[in-house]
């Protein structure tokens, strides 16, 4: 779908679906926000809301991978001790116990609102004139572009998902379904699914370590899954 530019710009979720990669325990469980972690830069995911729920999901399955894996990534300070050591250590191994927690399933959207579209220019545009006084008290004093929408500090693209999620029209209905973003990691297209949409699961399955995506994305992380 496309916006004129004195609107943000929005896009439609894939009509083939996306993929998502979760806990076994709670695999379509939403994602909620504490009043604490609202308050920190570095805390809850990147486009949570304050009274709301969101679901994270991946176009590819690569994506989804990417993201969760990310946190095995060894840091350069382990990394240079363990080059330093005389003896060897095997740095980014993702444990077995890891992958049996988790499942991976596609994620249908049935009837969604547009997705806001946080990687285009003219949302860049909209939003700095729209959300101005919010993003001078962040301490944002440049216009926002995808440096600031990649940058580490949460509460600016929460204060942007808080927005998204708080948006009507005329009849005081919601405008959006969610988010449409791109990884941090890499050129993965992924969606931040706001509480409300009407979604469909598809069955899950596990995560095998034959899994040949799941090794490949791992290597470009220089990990190794067990």
């Amino acid at each position: 779908m496309e916006s004129s530019e004195s609107s943000p710009a929005v896009v439609e979720f894939p009509a083939a679906g996306a993929w998502r990669v979760a806990r076994r325990a709670s695999p379509g469980s939403f994602a909620e926000l504490t009043p604490q972690d609202a308050a920190l830069p570095n805390a809850g995911n990147r486009f949570d809301v304050l009274g709301g729920g969101v679901l994270y999901a991946a176009t590819r399955l690569e994506g989804c991978y990417a993201e969760t894996l990310a946190r095995f990534r060894p840091s350069p300070k382990v990394l240079a001790a363990i080059r330093s050591d005389d003896g060897y250590m095997n740095a980014g191994s993702v444990p077995a116990d890891w992958r049996e927690r988790r499942c991976k399933f596609e994620i249908k959207c049935l009837d969604p609102l547009p997705f806001l579209d946080v990687e285009d220019p003219r949302t860049h545009t909209y939003l700095t004139s729209q959300m101005a006084a919010v993003l001078v008290s962040l301490g944002v004093n440049t216009p926002l572009d995808v440096a600031s929408l990649r940058g580490a500090n949460r509460m600016l693209t929460r204060a942007i998902a808080q927005w998204a999620y708080g948006a009507t029209d005329e009849q005081d209905l919601p405008v959006y379904s969610g988010i449409r973003y791109k990884s941090r990691l890499g050129d993965w297209e992924c969606w931040a699914i706001f509480q409300g949409t009407e979604l469909d699961f598809g069955p899950s399955q596990s995560l095998e370590p034959d899994d040949i995506t799941l090794a490949s994305t791992a290597a470009q992380f220089g990990l190794v899954i067990h």
